[in-house]
């Protein structure tokens, strides 16, 4: 009797020894998986901000690039970030530049994935309202006028904004487009208009531009105007040393045009500059067709009535002081 009180005895202790073991087991397996699973998320949140970090550093630098020679008078200001669990959303904000003051333009938004992925959430742009019969339709944003231009080959009757302009105090400062009847050198518009000068208009269309540009004003009956927001040309810089903002330009086709999404409008552009390659890129080849000026109505005005100047289109206007 008393060897099997013993046996027992053993066996309880056993079964107690045994649940201890798989109780221990248990816990170092779930610490075990606590740590792993700490360990793994903490990677994927490093490896998807590396991912996103590297997407957005790499495309808000081409975006800047592009920027900078794409819209009239229109300049990237900055760029804020906003992370989310799995994303990350950039805002960039523009501005204009009216006789140095600066005037808030639009906002472009875009939102990255830890995938590499990237997509324009938000564009907001000029928009126009008017009479189907009017010749001339005005574009607005945020209550200011957007300023046009017309191709110096595109069909034009004359209707722009110089009386609007004679109109205006020079309480107000302006900014006015100003197209031209022919293609210009950069040294002949710096000499005629280099004091008020804010931006230059380069010719980058192709014959079949032109074919589109005067297909459409026979179907409408109307003028063909290009919106200042979709141009191409680039800020003057009043340093002779960079040929006032031609080398910039020049420069950054060249990069855009190596790779990435830019690539293929860059080089479309480059091979309108150049006639096909038969010039090359250099500052001397480049066709200006139109400027932007901003200044005072009276130095405007002067301005307006060069010989050079086909078309005037009234952009935004602010107090001066």
């Amino acid at each position: 009797m008393k060897e099997r009180n013993d046996f027992l005895k053993k066996d309880s202790d056993f079964r107690s020894l045994a649940k201890k073991a798989k109780r221990n087991s248990n816990i170092r397996v779930v610490l075990i998986s606590i740590v792993v699973s700490i360990v793994v998320i903490f990677a994927f949140f490093y490896i998807s901000s590396t991912i996103l970090t590297k997407t957005m550093n790499k495309e808000t630098r081409i975006d800047t690039m592009w920027n900078s020679i794409h819209g009239a008078n229109i300049e990237q200001r900055g760029t804020s970030t906003n992370y989310h669990l799995f994303s990350a959303t950039t805002k960039t904000e523009f501005n204009k530049v009216v006789d140095g003051i600066s005037i808030s333009w639009v906002q472009r938004e875009k939102r990255y994935t830890i995938f590499g992925t990237s997509t324009a959430i938000t564009t907001n742009g000029p928009s126009g309202s008017g009479h189907i019969n009017d010749q001339r339709i005005p574009m607005y944003y945020n209550g200011e006028r957007v300023i046009e231009f017309v191709h110096p080959e595109a069909e034009f009757s004359g209707t722009d904004d110089r009386e609007i302009i004679t109109e205006i105090g020079d309480d107000k400062a302006i900014e006015v487009a100003l197209s031209f009847d022919k293609g210009y050198s950069l040294s002949k518009v710096q000499k005629e208009f280099g004091n008020n000068l804010a931006w230059l208009w380069v010719d980058t269309y192709s014959q079949t531009d032109i074919a589109d540009f005067y297909n459409q004003s026979n179907e409408t009956g109307k003028d063909t105007t290009i919106i200042g927001d979709d141009v191409i040309g680039f800020h003057y810089n009043q340093d002779p040393d960079t040929q006032y903002g031609a080398n910039h330009f020049i420069e950054t086709l060249e990069i855009l045009n190596e790779k990435g999404k830019y690539q293929g409008l860059a080089k479309n552009i480059i091979q309108n500059v150049t006639s096909n390659h038969q010039k090359e890129l250099i500052h001397e080849n480049l066709d200006i067709i139109g400027v932007v000026i901003t200044g005072t109505p009276s130095e405007v005005k002067e301005l307006m009535e060069n010989k050079m100047v086909r078309g005037v289109f009234l952009g935004v206007t602010t107090d001066k002081y």
